[in-house]
């Protein structure tokens, strides 16, 4: 007795090639990004877990360290010498050894963001182009000089020492501002930094904004997670360039929509329990000798940081 197998069974099926649907985006450059973001996001809320830790700066009332933060950032924008920058950023970093900061954790991140905002910003101002002066690094040579309007291009192109001293002076700057700021972030919890800036009379709405912020911000970059586990999981033989930043178009004008409408049920329900525009806060607690002794402490820090 023969068995006759039916001609579709014995046919075989092809799946598509990648090429053929498309140019693939490569889902392991979109999944560290999409990690990345994420451990950002993650990151930047467990600090303040950090701020309840035992320290030096964990342990002043967060009054005296919003004036110390705005006295240092000042003392920073008006300093032209590297040597007094390098001189704050040693400080500072020895200010978080005191208050048990993680420094890989903290530079970790004030690195990367002061390379791209400080050193790249002003690398172009290294140039002989943008700071005359005596050439270090000969970089290449022009036919002839050239000038117009205002501006003149010397025929030897490089780098300088005066532009050496500029960049080195912004990326610095931006390098101090930065380790200051987070290392305020890690050490302070976020409703006493809101209690800090009502004492000092803080518009409410500004305050109300940086709250709702805080707030719902995580919320927010968990929901564009799940969104992409979500469809990730769905995915077979991948997604085409196209269809992905069209999926991705989509997902950003969902969580537009979605933003707006929780705004609306938020205000909704603040003004259903009586809100009236301002803000109020229990009050604060008179300074501690403690404080005081603190206080004392980051005021020679940030005279020093205006002497030096």
């Amino acid at each position: 007795m023969s068995i006759d197998i039916p001609a579709f069974l014995l046919k075989k099926t092809e799946q598509p090639r990648p090429d053929s649907i498309g140019r693939q985006v490569s889902g392991a450059y979109v999944d560290k990004g999409i990690a990345g973001f994420a451990s950002v996001i993650r990151q930047t809320f467990l600090e303040w877990e950090l701020a309840s830790r035992t320290g030096f700066l964990q342990s002043l009332d967060s009054r005296i360290k919003i004036l110390f933060w705005a006295a240092l950032i000042v003392a920073v924008s008006l300093k032209k010498s590297a040597f007094a920058l390098l001189f704050i950023v040693v400080a500072l970093a020895l200010l978080a050894l005191f208050s048990k900061v993680k420094l890989f954790s903290l530079y970790g991140r004030v690195v990367p963001l002061a390379f791209f905002f400080g050193f790249l910003v002003s690398a172009t101002a290294m140039l002989n182009v943008i700071s005359p002066g005596a050439i270090v690094i000969p970089m290449f040579e022009l036919s002839a000089p050239y000038s117009f309007w205002i501006y003149s291009v010397p025929q030897q192109i490089g780098i300088t020492e005066e532009g050496i001293g500029v960049c080195s002076i912004l990326t610095l700057r931006v390098f101090a501002s930065l380790s200051l700021s987070f290392l305020m972030l890690a050490t302070t919890p976020f409703t006493e930094i809101v209690k800090a800036l009502k004492m000092f009379r803080t518009p409410d709405t500004l305050l109300l904004i940086i709250t709702l912020t805080y707030k719902y911000i995580y919320l927010f970059a968990q929901i564009i997670v799940d969104m992409y586990q979500a469809k990730k999981a769905r995915l077979v033989l991948g997604v085409s360039a196209s269809e992905f930043r069209s999926w991705s178009a989509g997902r950003m004008a969902t969580v537009f929509r979605r933003a707006g409408q929780r705004v609306d049920d938020i205000y909704r329900a603040m003004l259903s329990r009586g809100f009236s525009g301002e803000i109020r806060l229990p009050g604060k607690s008179a300074l501690k000798t403690s404080d005081a002794v603190g206080a004392g402490a980051l005021a020679l820090f940030v005279l020093a940081a205006f002497v030096v």
